[in-house]
């Protein structure tokens, strides 16, 4: 079965024209009825550095949860802002991204490598005292754009470093849109191997012609857990680089079907979203 989890924050987050909170609201509240694995809805970040996002506690406030089997996950900066989210009861994932690549981190969050696993203790800490599940992202983890050494057995001894923390499920993002198919492929089928009782997600930022192959090379390495994107909005405004599309959500549905592969989305509440995120984006 084919996990998906979609990620209004990450369509959202980059844009320069103020979505209003309400048309936040409604949009997610139907996502919820499609069944996604997790709705990543918002993030807990300075407001100054990602000003879309300051209106993600009133989003939490107002989600329709009763009919929805979807879990929540909001992204944070620092520990800081995961202790503040930490007391909204919608919250049961805390995400903080975390770059194999320093140069990146240091554009993204400020903090250095070392700097960056303190928070990451922080909040899984804080996670396990507050009954939330923390979510550990690795961003580069198919190539690094910045002149810094990369390789497999690079993102290796961090996975090793994140297992060692007691974390078990780790997207991997290439933020940048770096990877190539084969290296993709190459990827999962390596850190699978390795690490059999992680369950790895991935996170793509890709050109639309190259989706479809990256998808097909990490679903035939084994990966079933993806993250989607309505219109294939969004990219991370803070690589310095040209924002990359994500995997839109209406493509991949097609490639499932098309595939015939089993997933848990309901495809009559999967229209009206896709309507209401043409009207929104």
């Amino acid at each position: 079965m084919i996990k998906i989890n979609e990620s209004p924050r990450d369509a959202m987050q980059a844009l320069k024209k103020i979505i209003p909170t309400k048309d936040k609201i409604d949009y997610i509240n139907l996502l919820l009825k499609v069944g996604f694995d997790i709705v990543d809805v918002g993030s807990f970040v300075s407001p100054n550095a990602v000003p879309q996002m300051k209106d993600t506690a009133e989003v939490l406030e107002n989600l329709n949860l009763e009919d929805t089997d979807s879990k929540i996950s909001v992204l944070v900066g620092n520990a800081y802002f995961a202790k503040r989210l930490a007391e909204y009861k919608q919250v049961d994932f805390i995400n903080y991204p975390f770059a194999i690549s320093e140069i990146f981190q240091k554009k993204n969050l400020k903090a250095n490598f070392t700097q960056s696993l303190k928070q990451i203790d922080k909040i899984i800490d804080l996670c396990i005292q507050k009954n939330k599940k923390p979510i550990i992202s690795i961003s580069e983890a198919f190539g690094n754009p910045y002149d810094e050494d990369w390789g497999i057995d690079i993102l290796m001894d961090w996975i090793e470093v994140l297992y060692d923390k007691g974390l078990r499920y780790l997207p991997l993002a290439d933020t940048t849109g770096s990877g190539s198919a084969h290296l993709i492929g190459l990827v999962f089928t390596n850190v699978i191997s390795e690490f059999q009782d992680i369950q790895f997600n991935f996170h793509l930022h890709s050109k639309p012609e190259d989706t479809i192959p990256k998808i097909e090379a990490a679903y035939e390495a084994g990966c079933r857990n993806f993250d989607t994107v309505f219109n294939g909005m969004g990219g991370c405004p803070m690589t310095g680089k040209e924002l990359v599309a994500n995997t839109d959500t209406f493509i991949f549905y097609e490639w499932l079907k098309k595939n015939e592969i089993e997933n848990k989305l309901n495809e009559k509440a999967l229209y009206p979203a896709i309507e209401k995120a043409k009207i929104i984006f």
